[in-house]
């Protein structure tokens, strides 16, 4: 496998809460964020609002069905960074090199994400605490 990274860039990274209008709405009146899509994922079980600031993006996760595992993770360690997502080009052979690497997969293979993305997640246990999501945009870049 080719030692070039297959990281082409930061996606966004992820806030858990309960309220993201309220969460949203303070970034927007206090760093001047621009508030950008917004999307249910999971069979309606959790709402995803975009927020860009300059070049960052925060997806906001708020769970909207007790069960779903944003649900959970509020419960446990309430709201917060929930994850960094990083884009990568070829999520397949990302995939592969992370498992070679001794990285624990969470998804073997990848699932549907926000704006018709490929994602999959690698688990915070094999890098430093963080749970860290790798995604390919609809384009395969």
């Amino acid at each position: 496998m080719s030692e070039r990274t297959p990281v082409t860039g930061l996606s966004h990274v992820a806030i858990a809460t309960p309220a993201a209008d309220r969460l949203a709405d303070a970034l927007v009146a206090s760093l001047g964020a621009r508030r950008g899509h917004e999307e249910r994922l999971d069979g309606g079980a959790l709402r995803v609002v975009f927020l860009h600031l300059g070049p960052v993006t925060f997806e906001l996760l708020e769970p909207l069905d007790p069960a779903h595992t944003v649900a959970k993770f509020l419960e446990k360690r309430g709201p917060g960074l929930h994850h960094v997502s990083l884009q990568v080009a070829g999520i397949e052979s990302a995939l592969a090199r992370c498992a070679d690497a001794g990285i624990e997969l969470i998804d073997r293979s990848p699932r549907p994400g926000a704006h018709g993305s490929r994602v999959a997640f690698l688990h915070p246990k094999s890098l430093g605490g963080v749970l860290i999501e790798l995604s390919e945009d609809q384009t395969g870049a």
